[in-house]
């Protein structure tokens, strides 16, 4: 099943529509690059959030998860002056 790639946080409103279909863009091409299912990241993500014993492989799901925000952010905000801001991928099931 494909995952819906969306952004949250209390600055997510900010990025237009280019800027949220960039930050998508650098998110999906990290997840086909390590060849991984967004919604495996995001669940091995949860369990770190939770401070949950991880297995190897779910600890490898959070780097590309970690890499991936960092991808949509930077392509998101590009350009942008002020990079202090609360905005972090998430996903969910399809709509």
């Amino acid at each position: 099943m494909q995952a819906r790639i969306r952004f949250v946080g209390e600055h997510a409103h900010l990025p237009s529509p280019d800027e949220v279909a960039a930050g998508i863009e650098a998110a999906n091409a990290v997840f086909a690059s390590h060849n991984v299912d967004p919604l495996a990241c995001a669940a091995a993500n949860a369990k770190l959030e939770n401070d949950e014993e991880l297995t190897r492989e779910e600890a490898r799901l959070c780097v590309i998860w970690q890499m991936a925000d960092d991808k949509a952010f930077r392509a998101m905000t590009l350009g942008w002056l002020k990079r202090d801001t609360d905005i972090w991928l998430a996903v969910g099931e399809p709509a």
